[in-house]
């Protein structure tokens, strides 16, 4: 029984000295954790043909979702390509990864420029488009996101949550991203959810 409790003990330093505490995600999680499992919306093809899009990851992957719109000028892109970076980083756990953006500006982003936009970046995403502005806001509260447009200087501007997304095979929104969050930061983090899939 000694023997035991010793031989225990001493793994417990062991596992201390290594590094048994992991490191914090950079990503946060929020508490109680959302689940979006329920949450759809059409996905669309450039030819405009759509099929529901239930926001779940693949068995044993991660979705990384995004609400935004094609002719932003500097948050979209950075963030898809700071995805694109995170996930090509990744390797062949890469394949475990997909993306799906949703566009907040379905006026503009027609189901041909959204799809060609968001696989210029990640080449099987999936692009997400609801004309439904009730559905779309569902989802984004969903996701604790926002969006609309406001008057600046006479003129429409579009604004939007700028944040990343990451969710697991049952639905659960497991962490989120803020805008500026480096390819590194967002790769690391990709990394552990995967090896926790």
């Amino acid at each position: 029984m000694t023997r035991s409790i010793a031989a225990l003990l001493a793994l417990l330093v062991v596992a201390t000295a290594c590094g048994g505490k992991a490191e914090p995600f950079v990503g946060y999680a929020r508490n109680p954790t959302p689940n979006v499992a329920d949450v759809a919306l059409p996905a669309v093809e450039a030819d405009g043909s759509e099929t529901e899009f239930a926001f779940r990851a693949q068995d044993d992957g991660i979705l990384l979702v995004y609400f935004g719109y094609i002719s932003c000028p500097d948050v979209c892109p950075t963030t898809l390509a700071d995805v694109r970076r995170a996930v090509g980083a990744l390797g062949d756990a890469g394949e475990r990864t997909d993306l799906a953006m949703i566009t907040i500006d379905t006026e503009v982003d027609t189901p041909e420029i959204l799809t060609g936009y968001v696989r210029s970046f990640i080449p099987d995403a999936v692009a997400v488009r609801s004309v439904d502005d009730d559905r779309l806001r569902a989802a984004a509260d969903a996701f604790g996101a926002d969006y609309g447009k406001e008057e600046v200087d006479g003129e429409a501007k579009v604004f939007h949550t700028g944040s990343l997304y990451a969710v697991d095979p049952i639905g659960d929104l497991v962490l989120t991203w803020p805008f500026g969050t480096s390819s590194d930061d967002i790769r690391g983090d990709l990394e552990r959810l995967l090896e926790e899939a």
